[in-house]
């Protein structure tokens, strides 16, 4: 067991927010490029984020 479990969540919950980020911004290029594939498999990872987000967010309380 880690010595602050609080504090691994905190930098898990950035590390997804920063992921979810780079996941919008991958995506938003790969539309401009008219790649579909590839902005559909990046919404996926920015919505995922998004839901660890807020599992991560109910167990920090």
């Amino acid at each position: 067991m880690p010595k602050n479990p609080k504090k691994i969540l905190r930098w898990m919950t950035l590390l997804c927010i920063v992921i979810g980020l780079a996941a919008i911004a991958v995506g938003v290029v790969a539309v401009a490029k008219e790649e579909y594939i590839i902005a559909v498999a990046m919404l996926l990872v920015a919505v995922w984020q998004i839901l660890n987000y807020i599992q991560w967010k109910k167990s920090l309380r």
